[in-house]
């Protein structure tokens, strides 16, 4: 009965979580579904810009435009973050919807491969609208929802970019890549425009003594805010590595693995096998949304070795499937290899594994911190993704050029399986350090 009163009391002080977890996840849908229509098939535009570029080359192109987005990414998420906790989290994910339009709509006016190389890294300065509203849904969600809430909010991000995958294969085919990318900024500005005028926030500025009590430097932000959350951190960070490994090569995969560039229906195809993974990721999401607080670390080492078996699935696709003859799967326009057909359920398995652990994530942070330092908490938890994932990006740039695509996705299982070793090591520290902030938030009046 004591705790059915104080999840009753926890409610009453967050009246609008419901109504801004539902507007958020119309937002974070058609904000992916934007970034979707364009962004992954970045090597096909890259291409264009440099008609005369070797193949090794634009497989560097490609790598580097995912890089130099996580590293900006990782320097500024931290600064958004200390900015949210003292300004409002709302406003962040306004801004990061707002600058995701104007950047989104300049990448389709560029002419050379520099020029879209620097608006990525502009992309990665100024947008990062998961990271906002994820600080936002954390931050005005009663704590015996958090788990739930996160886990609902992950579901959009993904079925947004499924469906912006989906679409994205059938207007860059059929319209350009150009028009893709003004597509995309339209889909922003109603980002923005819907949460400016739906999204109610319960925020309220610390005072000089809270803002004063975490701001004493480096060594107090590691002792205070870091290293209470750091066993967390390495599992976010590892498994960010292995997730978004991939993301610079597995249309040029497709593409190898469809036959080569004289083929057609690469995008088409590519768009299938991502969209079969985002839709993976919105069922782990609603699946597993309401076990996350109970059984979080035995859900994520399971999921963990799972992903890890799926992809190392397709690395050995060239080799146990073969090239000829070529099918054409029913409804589908276009012929292509069983390889490509074999991609898109073990896609779907690796992305519901991967895309159950991230709310699992997400939520484990959200705990371990206290609610006045969640902003900075999560700004650097998204620096953490970033060098995650920024030290995948460099792996596939240099793994690809010179062993070959494939090359990546013999890479990603151990990194997936080091991530179920990790969550098996630490979940009894993290554990630990959840049950004493809640200890602190029951002495806080």
């Amino acid at each position: 009965m004591r705790e059915s009163l104080q999840e009753r009391v926890q409610d009453q002080d967050f009246p609008h979580w419901r109504r801004n977890l539902a507007v958020l996840w119309c937002a974070q849908f058609i904000s992916l579904c934007g970034f979707s229509l364009s962004v992954p098939f970045a090597p096909y535009f890259l291409r264009e810009l440099a008609p005369g570029a070797s193949e090794p080359r634009i497989r560097l192109y490609a790598g580097l435009s995912s890089l130099l987005t996580q590293v900006a990414f990782a320097v500024a998420a931290p600064l958004w973050g200390w900015v949210a906790d003292r300004y409002g989290r709302k406003k962040m994910v306004l801004r990061a919807a707002s600058m995701g339009a104007v950047v989104l709509g300049c990448m389709g006016f560029c002419q050379y491969a520099w020029q879209f190389l620097l608006l990525r890294f502009l992309q990665g300065c100024f947008t990062g609208t998961i990271a906002a509203s994820t600080t936002l849904v954390a931050c005005n969600t009663p704590r015996h929802r958090a788990g739930f809430a996160l886990g609902m909010l992950s579901s959009s991000i993904f079925s947004g970019d499924m469906t912006g995958l989906l679409l994205g294969g059938i207007l860059s085919e059929r319209f350009g890549f150009r028009n893709s990318f003004h597509v995309s900024c339209g889909l922003l500005v109603v980002t923005t425009l819907t949460v400016l005028f739906l999204v109610r926030e319960h925020f309220t500025p610390p005072t000089p003594e809270e803002t004063s009590s975490y701001q004493g430097g480096w060594q107090d932000t590691w002792q205070w805010i870091l290293l209470p959350a750091l066993p967390v951190l390495a599992i976010y960070g590892v498994h960010s590595l292995a997730r978004l490994m991939d993301q610079s090569q597995i249309a040029l995969y497709v593409e190898e693995l469809n036959g080569g560039m004289g083929f057609p229906g690469r995008e088409l195809y590519t768009g299938w096998i991502m969209g079969a993974g985002a839709l993976g990721a919105v069922l782990s999401g609603f699946l597993l949304a309401r076990h996350i607080d109970a059984r979080a670390a035995a859900i994520a080492q399971w999921l963990g070795g799972m992903a890890g078996c799926a992809v190392l699935l397709m690395a050995l696709l060239p080799f146990l499937l073969p090239a000829t003859p070529r099918i054409q799967p029913l409804g589908f326009p276009r012929e292509t290899t069983w390889a490509v057909v074999a991609m898109i359920p073990l896609r779907f398995l690796m992305v519901f594994c991967a895309g159950g652990m991230e709310p699992i994530c997400t939520a484990w942070i959200s705990k371990v911190t206290e609610p006045a330092r969640r902003g900075v908490m999560f700004g650097y938890a998204q620096a953490v993704r970033s060098c995650g994932s920024g030290m995948g990006h460099l792996g596939a740039c240099i793994l690809a050029p010179l062993l070959g695509v494939n090359a990546v996705y013999w890479t990603i299982p151990l990194a997936f399986f080091a991530t179920s070793a990790m969550v098996a090591a630490f979940q009894g520290k993290i554990q630990g350090r959840i049950r004493q902030v809640e200890r602190l938030a029951e002495k806080t009046p």
